[in-house]
């Protein structure tokens, strides 16, 4: 179901949107057990590179992202063309200590327009308990604001990047979702998670859409994947979907994106490789 005219009023005031029902709490449930089924197999919770552009190399995810009840959902927003840049799975284990830090996702994705959503997808419930996203209403019109790098060990972010300015975490709300629920928010949405404090994992996915109309300015290639509508622009290489779980041609090709995304995210940094990209 597509945003309301009210909704896409608030969206545009707060930046931020939710929850709204994309699929049956079965349906959640299945792709978590496609999930777990990889995990159960290569031995342990799903980690490093496999957690971002994770739509490359599994082919449940690949589908996830084109589901109409999420793309009529957003098309209200940023209109029919629609690609998505990239992915991410979010585990979060029992008594996981690990947090994100307050930031937004534009300071690092080197994106050139604000055109760009995340959908945020629970497949197990997303509580206070247990670390659901937390951000503040309105904050996205302050634009791209400064970070600072930080080098805590428990900040999941890939370079811990951290906003500056203090928060006022009174004025923050609660992003508190059900199995099935989505939220949505902007690129400059001001937002963090805590730690999981429970004794039950979270695990969420996200996907971030854009337009066609966006460029890269970081690197000179850089790809996505058109779900919607049509590219008139090419400013994006088209990306290859899987034909099965970890094919052997699914990891080349995430192996090249993912080095791309790579240095993206380190840009002005030392480092020249990340283990597993992380944002929310």
């Amino acid at each position: 179901m597509a945003l309301s005219a009210d909704e896409i009023t608030r969206f545009h005031d707060t930046g931020l949107s939710f929850p709204h029902r994309v699929m049956s709490v079965s349906d959640a449930t299945d792709y978590l057990a496609e999930l777990e089924a990889y995990e159960n197999a290569s031995g342990g919770p799903i980690n490093g590179k496999w957690r971002y552009k994770s739509h490359l190399v599994f082919p449940w995810f690949n589908r996830l992202m084109r589901r109409p009840a999420i793309l009529n959902l957003i098309r209200p927003i940023l209109g029919n063309d629609l690609m998505v840049w990239t992915t991410h799975i979010y585990p979060k284990e029992p008594l996981d200590s690990r947090f994100v830090s307050w930031h937004q996702d534009s300071a690092h994705w080197g994106l050139d327009s604000d055109k760009v959503l995340t959908i945020w997808l629970a497949l197990t419930d997303a509580t206070q308990e247990n670390g659901c996203m937390r951000m503040l209403p309105g904050s996205q019109h302050n634009g791209q604001v400064a970070h600072q790098d930080t080098q805590n060990p428990n900040n999941i972010l890939t370079r811990g990047q951290t906003i500056v300015d203090r928060i006022d975490e009174g004025k923050t709300v609660w992003v508190k979702l059900k199995a099935g629920e989505v939220s949505i928010h902007h690129v400059d949405m001001f937002h963090a998670s805590t730690p999981n404090r429970s004794g039950q994992r979270r695990v969420g996915v996200a996907i971030r859409y854009i337009t066609p109309t966006a460029r890269q300015t970081r690197i000179d290639v850089d790809y996505a994947t058109l779900v919607s509508g049509e590219d008139r622009f090419g400013h994006f290489k088209e990306e290859i979907a899987p034909e099965f779980t970890m094919s052997s041609d699914a990891i080349a090709f995430h192996e090249h994106v993912a080095d791309l995304q790579g240095q993206i995210y380190l840009t002005n940094t030392d480092r020249n490789s990340i283990a597993g990209l992380q944002d929310s």
